[in-house]
């Protein structure tokens, strides 16, 4: 199904968590390498060849059963295997505080997920095993495999029968967790805790006697004093800064970025912690533009001390890169998009001293819409990257009139949609010289109100809306051609709207649907404590609502 294969190094000596997680991923066509239960740090490190041999991507490593330190595990991942990703669990939590997380993601982990309970597995798998293809940017999440694959997981007896969830109880469960039964079930908490976060201590040895849980701290030099001490003065002002936040427990609350223990959203902009007051501006995505004035009434509502200002650029058209563009020379405070981060950007926020973050906050399908006169039952993928690419220039090729196609689109670099598009249909080659850059979807819909032969794509949402454009079904074949909305048009449009076709975006049987992101500068100020007050507040289940009033699909 996919020309590259990816492969995950599984480091989970519980037997229950490591069968979830071997199961989770070879879902998703991932090679799984399993470690033996008893994991040997020495031995590994001298596997680099074997490693890049199996094109291992990813280091999946528990810490829970070998009472390891997340601060030796990543200095041990930095000296040997920089190159690969790092995501840490801890089978035997079942959950963890969001200033864990933050502690090992500032050592260089890209995630830290809690342990699988049995009344969670196909949630908690689902948000994981998302986090995991986002940072490894694989494919997106194939949600129907991943469910079957666990639900045959379940019903081979790895839970006991009495214990066995119905699909929509595992879905959507938001009661809290009984004690397991399993030989891993949780006693005490085994993960670092911030006061630790920055000890310096060394990996077990394998070889030591099974009673000798924790080796003795490494001998002291002059560096490693300095470096302790330079770290308990960073831990300090980590710690003044998240005091207030520490004195009370927050409520679990859940994001695709994070390793939550369930799938309870908060239920309102109300409930969000730590959201703060003042202005603020933000910048991004045209598509968003369709939720933008719904969100911002409702925060203004709840927090009339906190004010949002969408900015659009003042070079190129508004769009999710020149959102991401404004937010990295520092012009607005987070941003929204409809593509993922790109290396260069990464790259560029590293540079200029601070981290960018991507959070799923929900779908939209792509609509491909041309004249109302067109007659054409519908296009195959194929046929719409050969019309694109300049290849198939008249209807007639397709079954169609005798009409020259006009094809139009946003410019790629300023649009999401259009780099979605060229990443995804056209694999990442070259819009054709016939193709009319528009500067908005309100302009291309004019322009192909007047050119018989036109086509557009555009968000589903946005362009089903404007009642203009004929959508046509799209499908991987001809015989498998899916309509981007529901039913047939309504001819009273728009006083009652075209509705996008939600149920066939999120089952994935609709060729061409893509995330929507909140992209938020990690730097220890402002601009992240509002980027993830937003991204909070859009995963809640109030955000999610206004999301699927839009026209999007929500998240769950």
């Amino acid at each position: 199904m996919y020309s590259v294969r990816k492969s995950v190094l599984l480091l989970q000596p519980l037997k229950f968590q490591a069968q979830v997680w071997k199961t989770a991923l070879q879902s998703q066509q991932f090679e799984v390498i399993e470690e033996p239960a008893e994991i040997n740090f020495s031995q590994l490190a001298g596997q680099r060849d074997a490693i890049e041999r199996a094109k291992i991507s990813l280091l999946l490593v528990d810490l829970g059963a070998q009472h390891l330190n997340a601060f030796d595990v990543c200095r041990w991942y930095h000296d040997h295997y920089p190159q690969l990703k790092l995501i840490l669990t801890s089978g035997l939590r079942k959950k963890v505080l969001a200033t864990e997380r933050r502690l090992v993601q500032d050592q260089g982990a890209e995630d830290l997920f809690p342990g699988f309970q049995q009344d969670n597995i196909l949630p908690a798998a689902i948000r994981r095993v998302r986090r995991i293809l986002e940072i490894l940017r694989y494919h997106p999440l194939a949600e129907q495999d991943l469910v079957d694959d666990l639900m045959t997981f379940y019903r081979h007896g790895a839970v006991p029968a009495h214990k066995l969830p119905t699909p929509t109880q595992m879905a959507f469960s938001t009661a809290k967790h009984s004690p397991v039964d399993f030989e891993d079930n949780p006693q005490t908490s085994t993960i670092i805790l911030p006061e630790r976060a920055y000890s310096v201590q060394s990996l077990p040895n394998p070889e030591a006697p099974p009673t000798i849980r924790q080796p003795p701290p490494l001998k002291k030099s002059k560096p490693s004093q300095f470096y302790l001490k330079a770290s308990l003065v960073t831990l300090l002002l980590l710690m003044a800064g998240v005091w207030g936040w520490l004195r009370s427990p927050r409520p679990l609350q859940f994001s695709p970025n994070q390793g939550a223990a369930n799938l309870a959203l908060v239920p309102t902009f109300a409930e969000v912690s730590d959201v703060p007051n003042g202005l603020y501006n933000y910048g991004g995505s045209a598509t968003w533009a369709l939720i933008r004035p719904q969100v911002e009434a409702a925060i203004a509502d709840t927090y009339p001390n906190l004010q949002l200002r969408y900015v659009e650029t003042v070079k190129g058209t508004p769009g999710s890169g020149q959102g991401i563009k404004m937010l990295l020379d520092g012009k607005i405070d987070f941003t929204q998009s409809t593509r993922p981060l790109q290396d260069e950007e990464y790259a560029m926020a590293k540079e200029r001293g601070f981290k960018l973050t991507q959070h799923t906050i929900g779908m939209d399908g792509i609509a491909v819409v041309v004249h109302p006169s067109l007659d054409l039952p519908g296009l195959t993928l194929s046929q719409l990257q050969q019309i694109y690419l300049g290849k198939i220039s008249n209807w007639q090729e397709l079954g169609g009139p005798d009409r020259d196609i006009v094809p139009f689109s946003r410019q790629s670099g300023d649009s999401g949609t259009a780099d979605y598009f060229q990443d995804s249909v056209l694999k990442n080659a070259p819009f054709s010289d016939k193709v009319v850059p528009i500067y908005s979807t309100t302009d291309a819909l004019r322009q192909l109100n007047r050119a018989t032969g036109g086509i557009y794509f555009a968000s589903a949402a946005e362009v089903l809306y404007q009642c203009i454009g004929k959508p046509i079904p799209l499908g991987l074949s001809a015989d498998q051609l899916i309509s981007p909305q529901q039913d047939t048009p309504t001819q009273n449009c728009p006083s009652i709207r075209n509705q996008p076709n939600l149920a066939a975006f999120r089952d994935g049987s609709y060729p061409i649907t893509r995330p929507l992101y909140v992209i938020v500068k990690e730097n220890r100020d402002r601009e992240q404590l509002i980027g993830e007050a937003y991204t909070d507040m859009m995963l809640s289940e109030q955000g999610q609502q206004l999301l699927e009033q839009a026209g999007f699909v929500r998240i769950e």
